[in-house]
């Protein structure tokens, strides 16, 4: 999948209300880098915001991740 539909994807998603870590986009869409994807679509304009999840890993230690959505 080329950058340009992994950020077509990544969009559609936004705008269809879905919040998305990077491990939903690298599962469900092929996106390997959800941040940059993420940045370019800020650059274009797209006001989109981030959240930090907090939760364990597998060995039940702390962890956290980063969940975007799109500001409507």
């Amino acid at each position: 999948m080329s950058f340009e539909s992994q950020k077509t994807a990544v969009l559609k998603a936004l705008q269809d209300g879905i919040c998305l870590s990077s491990r939903d986009a690298c599962v469900n869409y092929g996106v390997q880098d959800l941040p940059k994807r993420i940045s370019e679509l800020r650059s274009e304009g797209y006001e989109i915001e981030s959240f930090r999840v907090n939760g364990q890993n597998r060995r039940g230690g702390k962890t956290h991740w980063n969940v975007y959505r799109l500001v409507s």
